[in-house]
């Protein structure tokens, strides 16, 4: 009997040590990406290829390393998978005349797919597709040509040093189809497609 009464009370003490039931339940952490929002800004620069870096008559003609910058909003509607919205701006100059630039204003939608490694780096794929509209100036005049499409799409690398703050790098292939774009002001055409690479870094901000 004393045995007993002994080992029901040690079986009390336990319990009311332990505390309540849910407090021995694991939680797993909560996904880094799941339904979460980024603000993103990304700075490079943009190197031109094709007929938009070519000397030839009637080509691009237009220096490499252009400053490029990029301002992007997204949201995780999967566990790796982003939808976004993309305004990016860059300023070539051509190789002859110092004084000709070429400024491209894009805005495209994109999606964002990243690979889950487990760690707090991880690497992803995107592409896009929007609209883009081509400009030219020099030191008297500025004319501006019909809006085109533009599609892109690239990798890089997402590293989350802490849960709202991510640290891009990334290399993205534009392709603006601006051959046959219009320009009213002296009733031309822009003559050539706007191809070129953006190698740039970003800053995500990331809410909740």
């Amino acid at each position: 009997m004393t045995s007993r009464v002994f080992t029901t009370v040690v079986v009390a003490a336990v319990a009311a040590c332990a505390g309540p039931a849910d407090a021995l339940v694991r939680r797993a952490a909560a996904p880094l990406l799941w339904h979460r929002t980024a603000v993103s800004g990304f700075y490079g620069s943009g190197l031109p290829v094709g007929e938009f870096a070519d000397s030839r008559e009637g080509d691009g003609n237009h220096e490499d390393w252009a400053p490029d910058w990029t301002v992007e909003l997204e949201h995780f509607v999967t566990y790796t998978v982003s939808i976004g919205f993309s305004m990016a701006n860059t300023t070539y100059t051509d190789k002859t005349f110092s004084e000709l630039e070429t400024n491209l204003s894009s805005y495209s939608g994109f999606l964002r797919a990243v690979v889950p490694t487990g760690s707090a780096v991880r690497p992803y794929v995107r592409g896009g597709v929007g609209s883009v509209q081509v400009e030219f100036q020099d030191s008297t005049s500025r004319v501006d040509a019909e809006y085109a499409w533009s599609f892109q799409f690239g990798g890089g690398l997402l590293w989350l040093p802490v849960r709202w703050l991510g640290l891009n790098a990334q290399a993205l292939y534009y392709l603006d189809s601006t051959q046959d774009s219009y320009i009213a002001e002296n009733n031309t055409i822009v003559g050539f497609d706007c191809k070129y690479w953006v190698f740039a870094g970003g800053v995500s901000l990331f809410f909740p």
